[in-house]
């Protein structure tokens, strides 16, 4: 039934798409969209910009020509079509210029800019006068003189004849990519602002995104300004004006804010930098508006030069944050900032570079800086769901670590914890299988850990002595580079590793993630989780990566634990048991219901050694006769009480089997030149009162040691002699 459902959604969704790429398609070529997509072409055939005559009787474009270079004015004049329709009038734009417009010596249009912040200029002015059948073949006759008082500049942008209609549509359409771009800019630094007031009191992350926000709403506005269709839409010129020569250096600050927020490397003379920048350049453009009478437009070099510090230290802020995480292994987590922001910085300054030669206004320029824009803060927006998923991830794994953590909790055992570690990855990522292989040392790897998930065939009993060479090598190779193995498909797989195919596919595994164990630098083996569900490996291998460093030092612990274990229950000097171990033994461990035998054991002359050869002599016999009761008895079955005494349980079967093994520890250490007291006790149908076998074999090996001394005494009275 389920299987249905999804079906049928997905022919739902199917049907869907396709009515609305029809519905799209219907408007884009069946409406009067398409009037409007090639209106360019049609007002080209009305351009009105040629054949000007002026008054010294050239004839030029008006529309490369400027007041300042014809020594602050012009006057031009051109003779209207001789048919014409009613609808006909006269569109130009026009930057710094003042103007009266004359037909047949009427003035019909006049236009003089008045003084602002930015000073006497007005960037760009729409203008319409009307005409109709009525002036056809009139004269028409523009006398212009530039808007700055040091009678530079001052331009007409771009005239035409014809429909209003048409006009407004080739406007429109020339710059409808800019304003588009630009909108996309405000919607977006909108919507960031939105998104820090929801979040940045739930995640620490978002707490900068603020000046995000705002300063993509500051070169929005910045931009779709310097489109010129606000002041065509709204006849705003002179706020339109002052947003384009003030807002840029606004925008660069908090931009910088932000960024440095999140580098690795969080150096705050960079943002303390960029507002003094920014307040100094602010202050020089109005101390040389006010005090020299400098219009705003005269220094679009300095302008131009305050953002591009800004971009050169974004640049620099982004160069020392990649090498500070370099240097410390660590990813700076900004690859979809550092695309939007090459992308974002080549723009600009092909875009400054292009205005600097071309000198035009501001409607020539602009068309890659706005994609640049447009492209940052779209890379950006993925660089934050980046981040905001990878945060999410994290406080995943947190919680991951959280629970693993109080699981384990109850246990002091590092064996115990190890194998709840286990239990809990399996469990909760879903696997067949979790487990750890170690190093043996003899270049083999042994699977010494597993917890299998209800109805997996464990398989620790069958991965012993797995070879380093051609099998777990590659896997330490892929350690190196990556920190983790991923195992998508097994099958696949199998043209990485021959070896490893052969050895995981009769397993049963599918997938697969592992990660290293770590201990001082060196690897020490590894673990992993065979079959975990595709959808989780990328998360899954996260949570290796995490958890590597915590099983290193649960091992270590053990290993740890466990050489203490060894140093309280056996000695130090001969590695056999000691006094401790032999109790435990005894209460613990040994089965008085069959056959056994107890020995005692001393080094004769022991102390002659020690005053004569020195305790590094005394210490190699005493380690040798350790030597030859592990070798004959076993070493678990050995004791040293201290000093030079040994204590041995043994379990025979036989009392002649027991003598004989005495006689043979006797004869091996006799040979190397050293004299044992050996006393022995056998329980041949086994006896619980194992004390009176300890105090018959003590009494033995007394006996057998003053024996030796008193025939040691004999033989030096009879050499006295």
């Amino acid at each position: 039934m389920r299987s249905n459902i999804g079906k049928l959604m997905k022919a739902c969704v199917s049907v869907y798409f396709i009515i609305l790429i029809l519905t799209l398609a219907h408007v884009c070529f069946y409406t009067d969209m398409q009037e409007f997509m090639h209106t360019d072409k049609e007002a080209a055939d009305q351009d009105f910009s040629s054949d000007w005559i002026l008054d010294t009787g050239e004839a030029v474009k008006i529309n490369v020509i400027t007041a300042g270079k014809l020594g602050g004015s012009f006057t031009a004049s051109k003779t209207l079509p001789s048919k014409m329709e009613e609808s006909d009038s006269i569109y130009f734009s026009t930057s710094n210029l003042n103007f009266s417009v004359y037909i047949n010596d009427k003035e019909m249009y006049s236009f003089n800019t008045m003084e602002n912040l930015t000073g006497t200029g007005d960037g760009i002015s729409y203008h319409m006068i009307g005409l109709g059948t009525k002036y056809e073949g009139a004269v028409v006759r523009i006398e212009a003189e530039t808007a700055f008082n040091d009678r530079h500049g001052g331009l007409v942008n771009e005239i035409q004849l014809g429909d209003e209609e048409l006009y407004r549509y080739a406007v429109m359409r020339r710059n409808i990519t800019g304003m588009n771009l630009s909108i996309l800019m405000i919607i977006f630094g909108v919507v960031i602002i939105a998104f820090f007031f929801v979040m940045s009191y739930k995640n620490p992350m978002m707490r900068s995104l603020w000046a995000l926000g705002l300063s993509a709403i500051l070169f929005g506005f910045w931009s779709l300004c310097d489109t010129g269709l606000p002041q065509l839409l709204t006849g705003t010129t002179y706020a339109s004006r002052e947003i384009v020569y003030l807002i840029l250096h606004l925008a660069g600050f908090p931009m910088i804010y932000f960024v440095n927020s999140k580098t690795k490397q969080q150096k705050k003379i960079y943002p303390y930098l960029s507002f003094v920048f920014t307040v100094a350049c602010l202050m020089c453009l109005f101390t040389a508006r006010y005090a020299y009478d400098i219009d705003m437009h005269r220094m679009v070099p300095v302008i131009y030069f305050s953002y591009a510090i800004q971009l050169i230290w974004l640049i620099i802020m982004l160069i020392n944050n990649e090498r500070y995480c370099r240097r410390r292994s660590i990813s700076s987590y900004m690859k979809y900032f550092y695309i939007g922001a090459a992308i974002f910085i080549a723009t600009s300054f092909i875009d400054m570079g292009r205005y600097m030669v071309a000198r035009r206004g501001s409607i020539w320029h602009g068309s890659w800086f706005r994609f640049g824009l447009v492209s940052f803060f779209l890379f950006m927006g993925f660089q934050i769901f980046d981040w905001w998923a990878r945060e999410k991830t994290s406080l995943e794994r947190d919680r991951f670590v959280n629970h693993l953590l109080q699981y384990i909790m109850g246990s002091m055992d590092p064996d115990e914890k190890i194998e709840k570690v286990l239990e809990y990855l399996c469990s909760e990522l879903h696997a067949d299988r979790a487990y750890i292989f170690e190093d043996m040392g003899n270049g083999t790897f042994d699977n010494t850990y597993e917890y299998c998930a209800e109805g997996v065939t464990p398989e620790i009993d069958n991965l012993k002595g797995v070879k380093y060479t051609g099998f777990i090598d590659t896997w330490y190779e892929e350690y190196e580079r990556g920190g983790h193995v991923l195992i998508y498909d097994l099958e696949k797989y199998r043209e990485v590793s021959e070896n490893m195919y052969e050895l995981l596919k009769p397993q049963g595994t599918k997938t697969l993630v592992t990660g290293p164990l770590i201990l001082n630098g060196s690897y020490i083996g590894f673990f992993g989780v065979d079959n975990p569900p595709v959808n989780m490996m990328e998360e899954i291998s996260e949570i290796i990566k995490l958890l590597m460093f915590f099983l290193s030092e649960l091992v270590a612990t053990r290993d740890n634990q466990r050489r203490l274990v060894d140093y309280s229950y056996h000695d130090g000097l001969t590695e056999v048991g000691n006094r401790r171990a032999l109790r435990e033994y005894e209460r613990d461990s040994l089965d008085t219901s069959r056959p056994y035998g107890f020995i005692m054991c001393d080094v004769n002359g022991l102390k002659v050694v020690n005053d004569k050869e020195g305790h590094e002599a005394g210490d190699a016999m005493i380690k040798k006769v350790a030597s030859a009761l592990s070798e004959v008895f076993g070493r678990n079955n050995v004791y040293r009480l201290g000093g030079d005494e040994f204590a041995v349980y043994t379990y025979e079967n036989y009392k002649e089997t027991f003598e004989s093994n005495i006689e043979k520890v006797r004869d091996m250490v006799e040979q190397q030149g050293i004299h044992v007291a050996l006393g022995g006790s056998f329980a041949s149908q086994g006896d619980e009162d194992y004390n009176s076998h300890k105090m018959e074999a003590d009494q033995r090996m007394y006996e057998e040691k003053k024996r030796f001394y008193r025939d040691a005494n004999d033989r030096r009275r009879r050499q006295d002699l």
